[in-house]
């Protein structure tokens, strides 16, 4: 197969991209080419005789993901490229598990929980437990219990552990053991995972089912890892096994750009590639593409403070460019005013167009000065990173009955939907069917499908609003097998009134979610 694309690289990341026998460590410095190093890679692989299916190659957002297949697919032919397994590490356990995950206990069409689903459960369960929501936040709790499922720490081992019961009580959260194994239990019985589940479940499968653990690594013959400085010790561990049989795994990133150490991910991951791969191949990129020499040299002289560190020296052949500005404000008010007045100078003097502008703020907080300071001289602006898409409350309740329609034990899908739009379900009648639930063992749907029970205590106008709202959700079921995908989505969305409602308010936000 052509492969004259290699020629458009430089010696460095040529070396990068043929050796292809064996593990390899490639430190890319900041706009070094390792996009195009991994692509290329891949690309290459291909056109060594590779299958596509062969290769696992492992990113951490999903648009990196969709741009290197494409530029892949452009390179080498969508038809040699479409079987592929590279997406976020997240997204392929998820589908490993969609296979495996019967091996665990769940089914196929499992349910994956993101943060807001995780939070309300845990605010459910910290007022069932009548615990002080002001001392057991959702946020802290959740992020107690994330950082624990991937360091692989169960609930059993999580009880079990003194200093962790210690640094629980020193926080006022001595029931947090409890709380973690209620939520688990929980999630179990919802046949849902969340996302730290997708990493801690995918150990579980390769570390005790051998026979699972071989199919993967006979299947995955190259191993590639975007990013591997902000891995954490749940990714590490799955990589490492992976790549035990056949060691053809290539890991990309850059010890200087390690941010994540507060979300998990462990430095030591890259520092000691090296020892856990003694044979391993060593590639630098170091020629930046992006930026003048100034920055270039800035950003060295820091990165050389760094203790523990891979040494590079990352050059620029561009312009030495502009100082850098270091301007110290008294107040957040000072620094907005004085931001926004270079950018208006700057577009005054040198016609440079606002959108060759940008502002970087370490939390969102900061955005409403700069806005005012942009607003008062009339420079027009965009804020990224708003509410994703997908956490809008339109979205997130259409998702519910998606997701309810193919999984009837994920009660929090239900609690979402049961009364949205409103159909005369209240909180009282929810507490009712929730609380006999538990008592008798039973799952909310269950109930629900056989509201006239005496014990319930549901006067009959309620058990019709029951009985209706479970006709709708079988109704939907029923289609499963006969419909596309499109076809019950338009159903749910017309049959639950869904469209309806939002169609019925003409205000510019209600236009607005019915559009979305």
């Amino acid at each position: 197969m052509e492969t004259k694309y290699i020629e458009e690289l430089n010696d460095a990341q040529r070396d990068a991209v043929v050796n292809i026998e064996g593990p390899s460590l490639v430190i890319a410095g900041a706009g070094s080419g390792k996009t195009r190093v991994l692509t290329y890679r891949i690309a290459y692989l291909l056109s060594q005789g590779c299958r596509a299916q062969q290769i696992l190659a492992l990113t951490f957002t999903n648009k990196a993901a969709r741009e290197m297949k494409e530029r892949i697919s452009a390179l080498v032919g969508y038809d040699k490229s479409k079987y592929l397994w590279m997406g976020t590490f997240h997204s392929i356990f998820a589908r490993i598990l969609r296979t495996e995950g019967s091996t665990l206990g769940f089914t196929s069409n499992y349910t994956i929980y993101d943060t807001l689903d995780a939070k309300n459960i845990l605010k459910n369960i910290v007022k069932e437990l009548r615990l002080d929501d002001k001392v057991y936040t959702p946020g802290e709790m959740l992020s107690r219990i994330s950082s624990a499922k991937n360091n692989l720490v169960t609930p059993q081992a999580y009880a079990s552990n003194p200093e962790i019961s210690r640094q629980d009580a020193v926080n006022r959260k001595s029931m947090m053991a409890e709380i973690y194994k209620i939520y688990v239990n929980r999630c179990r019985k919802a046949d849902a995972m969340d996302f730290d589940d997708l990493l801690l479940n995918t150990n579980i499968l390769l570390r005790d089912f051998p026979d699972v653990l071989r199919k993967y690594q006979e299947l995955f013959r190259y191993i590639l890892v975007d990013e591997y400085q902000d891995t954490n010790y749940a990714q590490y561990l799955i990589v490492n096994k992976l790549a035990a049989l056949h060691h053809n795994v290539s890991v990309v990133g850059d010890d200087a750009q390690s941010i994540y150490s507060f979300r998990g991910a462990k430095i030591e991951n890259i520092l000691n590639f090296r020892k856990d791969y003694p044979e391993s191949k060593l590639f630098k990129l170091e020629q930046n593409y992006r930026s003048t020499q100034t920055i270039v040299d800035a950003a060295n002289s820091l990165i050389s403070k760094n203790k523990d560190q891979i040494q590079k020296k990352v050059w620029s052949n561009l312009e030495a460019g502009e100082k850098i500005k270091v301007v110290q404000t008294a107040t957040d008010n000072e620094e907005g005013f004085i931001t926004a007045g270079s950018i208006l100078d700057i577009h005054l003097s040198r016609q440079a167009s606002f959108n060759e502008f940008a502002i970087l703020y370490r939390t969102n907080a900061q955005s409403r000065i700069f806005e005012e300071s942009l607003r008062k001289k009339n420079i027009p602006y965009k804020v990224y990173g708003s509410l994703s898409f997908y956490q809008r409350k339109e979205i997130k309740d259409l998702l519910a009955y998606f997701r309810f329609t193919l999984n009837q034990k994920d009660e929090e899908s239900l609690r979402r939907i049961i009364n949205y739009p409103a159909r005369g379900i209240g909180d009282t009648t929810l507490e009712k069917i929730t609380q006999f639930a538990a008592e008798n063992n039973k799952l909310m749907w269950e109930v629900i499908k056989s509201p006239g029970v005496p014990e319930l205590g549901l006067n009959r106008g309620i058990q019709g609003k029951l009985t209706a709202f479970a006709e709708m959700i079988e109704g939907f079921c029923s289609k499963l097998d006969t419909s596309s995908a499109y076809e019950i989505a338009l159903q749910i969305a017309t049959g639950a009134s869904i469209l309806q409602e939002l169609r019925h308010d003409k205000s510019p936000e209600n236009i607005s979610r019915y559009e979305n």
